[in-house]
């Protein structure tokens, strides 16, 4: 058994208990909102445990292009369920602040939501030419391309959050402190977790996927899950915690849709994306 089988076989038996556990957590937190902040620690935990069988699979048949296709295309993909709901989490504090209505704001939320899903494309698009050399400079500029808005996204995230924690950490209730205290750990570890795809993206393009220490199916095993899924896993049980956190603590009279001070604040029956 080389070192990347032990890994897929480790990968398996960690994200088997938490794919029971991500759905769970997703039901019970669906209704109280935001509910892209829920539903994509889901598909993410089923793309994880996938992706350990699919490395199982190539590496007992290591001709086959279309599950090494696969297998990359997962392995990158992977990380865009984690920022979504990053991305959705911060609207639980920004409704509390005077930032929530500025037309800066809504510009940045719309802006790094398009980001998110144009990489989406690219990552889908650059994996189809996977094992084809003539085709590797484009798959490499697509990679990088998909990264770098990946780690702009984040970066501007992060700012965010801090500029909130800094400037109007007052104007936040106190019971919401949790989800900016966790996001603000989390980031760190998503700056990992982008910093190994863009070294894989840079060395690990074309004939060099299988040479390169990089490479997440031939590199490193090692670098792999210290900076891939080590970092992934923790985001995603920090996620988990918060969704099983907002279950416990909220109730459909207590999600409200708290605008800025000077707003009264009106009840979301739905439970769609409101706060308590």
């Amino acid at each position: 058994m080389n070192p990347h089988q032990a890994l897929a076989i480790a990968q398996i038996v960690f994200y088997a208990p938490v794919v029971p556990i991500a759905f769970y957590v997703g039901i019970r937190a669906w209704k109280y909102g935001p509910r892209m902040a829920w539903y994509p620690p889901m598909p993410f935990a089923l793309v994880r445990l996938a992706g350990g069988i699919l490395v199982l699979v190539e590496q007992h048949n290591p001709r086959n292009t279309g599950i090494i296709i696969a297998t990359i295309v997962l392995l990158n993909i992977g990380l865009i369920p984690l920022i979504m709901t990053f991305h959705s989490l911060t609207r639980l504090i920004r409704l509390q602040t005077n930032y929530s209505d500025g037309i800066l704001m809504k510009v940045f939320v719309k802006g790094t939501r398009l980001l998110i899903f144009v990489a989406v494309g690219l990552l889908s698009t650059a994996g189809g030419f996977t094992g084809d050399p003539a085709n590797a400079h484009i798959q490499s500029t697509l990679s990088k391309v998909a990264y770098f808005e990946f780690l702009f996204v984040i970066m501007a995230l992060n700012s965010m959050c801090l500029a909130l924690y800094a400037r109007q950490r007052h104007a936040i209730k106190q019971s919401q402190h949790i989800y900016l205290k966790w996001l603000l750990i989390a980031c760190p570890l998503l700056y990992v977790r982008v910093t190994y795809g863009l070294l894989g993206v840079f060395n690990a393009i074309g004939n060099n996927m299988f040479t390169s220490l990089w490479s997440p199916l031939w590199g490193s095993a090692v670098a792999f899950a210290l900076m891939a899924l080590l970092p992934e896993y923790l985001v995603l049980g920090i996620y988990l915690y918060l969704g099983l956190h907002r279950s416990q603590t909220c109730t459909l009279e207590s999600v409200v849709d708290e605008r800025p001070v000077t707003k009264q604040p009106r009840t979301k029956a739905d439970g769609e994306d409101g706060v308590c």
